[in-house]
């Protein structure tokens, strides 16, 4: 009976190497682009406040993130022709006196008025309604780990607003308010690092130099 060799594969040490590099590069090309993008958007874009509820997550890395939801996903379509769902789109946008965003409406294009708008995905179709749900692709927030158990102390009651720049359409969230206050800022840390100020503060007074008009005249 005739034997049949195994066949065997074998991969050279350089081959490995000329991959990894390869893999490298990309990954710092991916990681320039993103910072390149998010800078651009924050400098140029247009501010807007958008209402948002937050999730903390991990990713794969371990890195620690919000993940930011919003809402107010559910618009009319203002086109003829309904989408169909995983179809990116073009939301409308405007904002009140507040500053608070304004969902205006979705269409396969980009609004004739040329008034602001986002892009996102459309997730589900109302054909009764004509109504469409959508999700937008600027939905994460890093936050360094320390900082993040203040999510834990969000209540129903709370306002909670991302800060969003919008630049042709993409968008970044800068910052998430709480009430007014940073979110960074109600985190055990925050706290800790403003008691450790205010220690040393107590420690180190500063000293007041007193006017003379506010030297009390010598008793004769």
């Amino acid at each position: 009976m005739m034997k049949v060799k195994p066949v065997s594969f074998s991969v050279s040490t350089r081959t490995v190497y000329k991959v990894l590099i390869v893999t490298v590069i990309f990954q710092l090309l991916f990681l320039f682009y993103h910072s390149w993008r998010w800078r651009n958007i924050t400098v140029d874009g247009i501010p807007y406040q958008w209402r948002c509820v937050l999730r903390l997550e991990t990713s794969a890395f371990g890195t620690d993130y919000i993940r930011v939801v919003f809402p107010e996903d559910t618009t009319t379509w203002n086109d003829e022709v309904l989408p169909v769902k995983g179809q990116d789109v073009y939301i409308a946008i405007s904002q009140d006196q507040q500053g608070i965003m304004e969902i205006k409406g979705a269409s396969a294009n980009v609004p004739a008025d040329r008034s602001d708008y986002m892009k996102a995905e459309i997730t589900a179709v109302d054909r009764d309604s004509r109504t469409v749900q959508f999700q937008v692709g600027f939905d994460r927030y890093r936050i360094a780990p320390e900082y993040t158990d203040g999510i834990y102390d969000i209540t129903g009651s709370d306002s909670v607003i991302a800060s969003v720049r919008m630049k042709k359409g993409d968008g970044v969230i800068e910052g998430i308010f709480v009430n007014g206050i940073p979110l960074e800022s109600s985190s055990t840390a925050a706290a800790l690092q403003d008691k450790q100020g205010a220690d040393v503060q107590g420690k180190n007074p500063k000293v007041r130099i007193v006017e003379s008009s506010m030297v009390p005249p010598k008793e004769e």
